[in-house]
């Protein structure tokens, strides 16, 4: 029954605070204006925040889960700058398949950006020599045709397998399987299409062009600018279960060895893991959410400075109307809770205004920006929920003012 007569109270507070705030309609939507931008800024700043993480991911996760990445450029962490550039080669990469426990693929590239050109049509786009077992590696499927062999590499096979984007530039709808197109002056076939993967973080993962390593380093050696067995960069997938951290250090440890690089001197390349790259992603993407966060969230205090002083101006307008209620039976505290209503009303409304066109906002941003900005339900929830704080801790002062007038010196005042 208690409760009950709690509900009701509450209820009839909220009744008065809608009548309140429509018999002074202009003041209340110029109030909530504060609150509004504020959750926008602020559900804005959330939503690209968990946008550029779920991006990256992606990303790192496209390339596969469990792989380590080998760079031919020195790693400069804490020591000297180094003279020149890194070494990384495919007898390197023999000796990591052989040496390190674990590995259960290998995939050394050469990459270079070429333009691939069809009757009149053109695209430019970066080609990667590789070997079969990339796709495996990197996560890539084919959706038409084949992929590259181990003959295509033996015999430096001039062949090529396109990024869906790449096919539909040169192709359009027309089927691209068995066709010529023409590289750096060369012909080569279209023996597959790759599957679609999609945008990441502004990069269309689509826009790319197989051939065999062999013919890479034979037709484009010139834009690779490659020594004779030299790799641009080495994806290494390990088996489900490997401790990549020790795996890392096992590579390094055979490309030290092999690179005869003393102790304490700078290694002549750099190895990083997937599972370091997301760590570094999440301790990033924290920061730059709470950096937008923190400058909306000042959007959020100025309107609650703006309910304070709104809710001021209002029990100073209605001392007469606090001063009939207690002279009926109203309790002090009967009074203060209904100016924290009022102002839990007000910014509530403004919170789901500014929700709903953030909402608008980051489906209009992910269209045009083709970049994720997810709003989800906690997201949404907490938004309304931190709109009713914001009235309910800046309209306590007003409202305790309100509480501790005098029912004689309201009754009296004009």
């Amino acid at each position: 029954m208690n409760v009950a007569r709690v509900f009701a109270a509450w209820g009839i507070n909220i009744a008065i605070a809608f009548v309140a705030l429509r018999t002074n309609l202009m003041r209340s939507i110029l109030t909530t204006l504060g609150v509004l931008i504020g959750v926008l800024a602020v559900t804005l700043a959330v939503a690209i925040g968990d946008g550029a993480k779920a991006s990256v991911m992606n990303s790192i996760n496209q390339l596969g889960s469990n792989m380590a990445i080998v760079f031919p450029q020195p790693d400069v962490r804490g020591g000297r700058p180094p003279g020149g550039r890194g070494r990384l080669t495919e007898r390197d990469a023999a000796s990591i398949q052989r040496l390190v426990p674990g590995v259960s693929g290998m995939a050394p590239q050469l990459r270079a950006t070429v333009q691939l050109v069809i009757q009149g049509r053109n695209s430019t786009t970066t080609a990667v020599g590789i070997t079969p077992d990339y796709g495996r590696v990197a996560n890539f499927e084919i959706d038409t045709g084949r992929f590259i062999a181990e003959a295509d590499v033996r015999t430096a096979a001039r062949v090529v397998v396109l990024g869906p984007s790449v096919a539909a530039k040169l192709f359009g709808s027309f089927d691209p399987l068995g066709q010529t197109v023409r590289i750096s002056r060369v012909q080569f076939v279209v023996i597959g299409v790759l599957e679609t993967k999609g945008s990441s973080f502004g990069n269309d993962n689509d826009d790319i062009a197989l051939v065999p390593i062999t013919t890479a380093r034979q037709r484009f050696a010139t834009a690779t600018g490659q020594g004779p067995d030299d790799l641009a960069i080495l994806f290494v997938g390990f088996e489900n279960g490997v401790d990549l951290a020790n795996a890392k250090q096992n590579i390094i440890r055979v490309l030290r060895a092999r690179n005869n690089v003393p102790k304490g001197e700078i290694s002549p390349f750099t190895v990083n893991t997937t599972e370091e790259f997301m760590k570094q992603t999440g301790v990033v993407t924290a920061i730059f959410q709470g950096v937008l966060v923190a400058i909306a969230s000042i959007s959020l205090l100025v309107g609650g400075i703006g309910i304070m002083n709104i809710m001021l101006v209002s029990v100073t307008e209605r001392t007469r109307e606090i001063g009939l209620r207690m002279a009926l039976g109203a309790k002090r505290s009967d009074i203060r809770n209904q100016f924290l209503v009022e102002a839990a009303v007000l910014c509530v409304i403004g919170g789901s205004i500014g929700l709903a066109i953030a909402a608008i906002l980051a489906q209009v941003f992910e269209n045009l920006a083709d970049f994720p900005a997810p709003i989800g339900a906690g997201t949404a929830i907490g938004a309304i929920l931190f709109s009713a704080f914001i009235g309910l801790a800046f309209g306590s002062y007003p409202a305790i003012r309100a509480s501790r007038l005098s029912p004689i010196d309201a009754l009296r005042s004009e």
